[in-house]
């Protein structure tokens, strides 16, 4: 692992402080200097305060030990019930028992006991994706493979929870200040893998006898010779309208690749397709795009997918997912390349919880680059499939599962984000979704044109002041 550059630390220092609650405006008044072993901030002008973070080598840090810190002594009880430790992967020393993550050293000055802007680093980048061999058979890096799913705290915001220890040390230091208060929002997003079309005998016999839908099984069959939408088409339909009764606002990733045994290769310009494309920008329904099973790791093919959806749902300004999951931190350039506005497929397909170990969207660092992107990632936190086909829960199971997740996105202030299909809407998946969709009812829906644009803005006023920040 190369060394961790000074401009990577600031990208994570800034990271750390949004989660915190500190705004852009006060995040520039700060002093930061590096040091060949310490990463010191001045945070407040007129305050004599000190934060101190460890710098640690790459060499040292790729012993990844995993330390369980506590709070602070001196920090407020108002997030202790909800949050028993801090968890740091990929650091240096691992377990010292009882230490905080932050302790204070003199009145007003606080070190940092481990090297959290690594580890915060590593972990929202998905280092150890790269540097892991490890694969499924659809060439995934398995959940069962990570970090966080093999040491217990895949259900955990880690990177956000540091944000919460992080703003206790603040405000210990000047009691007057108050965070930038951050409200929990929904991104309610349908793959559009299957539309009916072409036609498949058996699909639709499958309605009738696997998914208990007889009369989806005869529209499909009528559909064949009339202006019917086959069933799989009607219900990207009635998902965009449950998702409204239920205050929700949904997004469709259409998909545009060829036949294949991964893509059913439907016509994105069929008409019928069409007239549900047109439906739904009358609706003001979000649209994007879903590319294919065999644009993974193929930037060429990627662009034409991607440029041939931007024209069919009449859009520029586009985010989407990556078909079947696939991904590795290296598809973040390609997206960007394709002038893509946001990413949302940073998700595990086996097991639901924070990859990233985050619930903010943020722009991506990427590692082999040494830059910020210019694209906007949104963690994917649970998909239907995983839900029923790989964890096998009961409606009751995924209920309580999404629940507990629901609640760790309200206490950051993330946004909680969940895939299902517009086939979710037969059996199996039907159970649980009605009691996940009321779960979430009247909830506030996540605006990413808003959020991109100030963290471009961000990027705009940060980029010059990085070098000169860190002597």
């Amino acid at each position: 692992m190369v060394e961790i550059s000074a401009s990577a630390r600031q990208y994570a220092l800034r990271e750390l402080s949004r989660r915190a609650g500190v705004s852009l405006e006060l995040y520039q008044r700060w002093r930061i200097e590096l040091r060949a072993e310490s990463l010191i901030v001045r945070p407040f002008p007129d305050a004599l305060a000190e934060i101190h973070f460890p710098i640690v080598s790459s060499a040292e840090l790729e012993k990844g030990k995993i330390a369980r810190k506590t709070w602070a002594k001196e920090a407020a009880p108002e997030f202790r019930g909800h949050v028993p430790d801090f968890i740091v992967p990929f650091c240096w020393r691992g377990s010292i028992n009882g230490e905080a993550l932050f302790v204070q050293q003199a009145a007003n000055v606080f070190r940092c006991t481990e090297d959290v802007l690594a580890s915060l680093l590593i972990t929202l980048c998905r280092r150890e994706e790269s540097d892991s061999q490890v694969r499924d058979t659809f060439d995934r890096f398995p959940a069962t493979d990570c970090t966080a799913a093999r040491h217990g705290f895949l259900s955990r915001p880690i990177v956000d929870e540091y944000g919460l220890a992080f703003r206790q040390v603040l405000q210990v230091l000047i009691p007057g200040w108050q965070p930038s208060p951050r409200k929990a929002a929904v991104k309610l997003s349908h793959d559009i893998d299957q539309v009916g079309i072409p036609f498949s005998l058996k699909s639709t016999l499958g309605h009738a006898t696997v998914r208990r839908a007889p009369f989806a099984s005869a529209r499909d069959f009528l559909s064949c010779a009339s202006d019917v939408e086959p069933a799989y088409l009607h219900s990207v339909r009635k998902i965009c309208q449950l998702s409204s009764q239920y205050g929700l606002k949904s997004a469709l990733y259409w998909k545009a690749s060829a036949p294949g045994p991964f893509d059913t290769g439907y016509d994105i310009g069929h008409p019928k397709i069409a007239q549900v494309i047109a439906w739904a920008k009358d609706n003001g329904i979000e649209m994007g795009v879903h590319p294919g099973y065999e644009t993974f790791r193929s930037r060429e093919a990627l662009r034409g997918e991607v440029q041939h959806l931007r024209k069919a749902i009449g859009a520029e300004a586009v985010g989407g997912r990556q078909h079947y999951l696939r991904w590795c931190p290296e598809a973040w350039a390609d997206w960007e390349s394709c002038g893509l506005a946001y990413d949302s497929s940073v998700g595990f397909a086996d097991h639901a919880g924070f990859r990233c170990g985050t619930c903010w969207p943020y722009l991506p660092w990427l590692w082999h680059e040494d830059r910020c992107a210019d694209l906007l990632e949104i963690p994917l936190l649970v998909m239907d499939a995983t839900l029923v086909n790989y964890m096998k829960l009961n409606p009751r199971q995924s209920f309580e599962f999404v629940r507990e997740l629901l609640k760790k996105c309200e206490l950051v202030g993330g946004v909680f984000t969940l895939l299902w299909h517009n086939t979710g809407l037969f059996a199996p998946y039907w159970e649980h979704y009605l009691p996940i969709l009321n779960l979430l009812r009247g909830a506030r829906n996540y605006e990413w044109k808003n959020e991109l644009e100030e963290l471009r803005q961000e990027q705009r006023k940060l980029s010059p002041k990085a070098v000169c920040a860190c002597a």
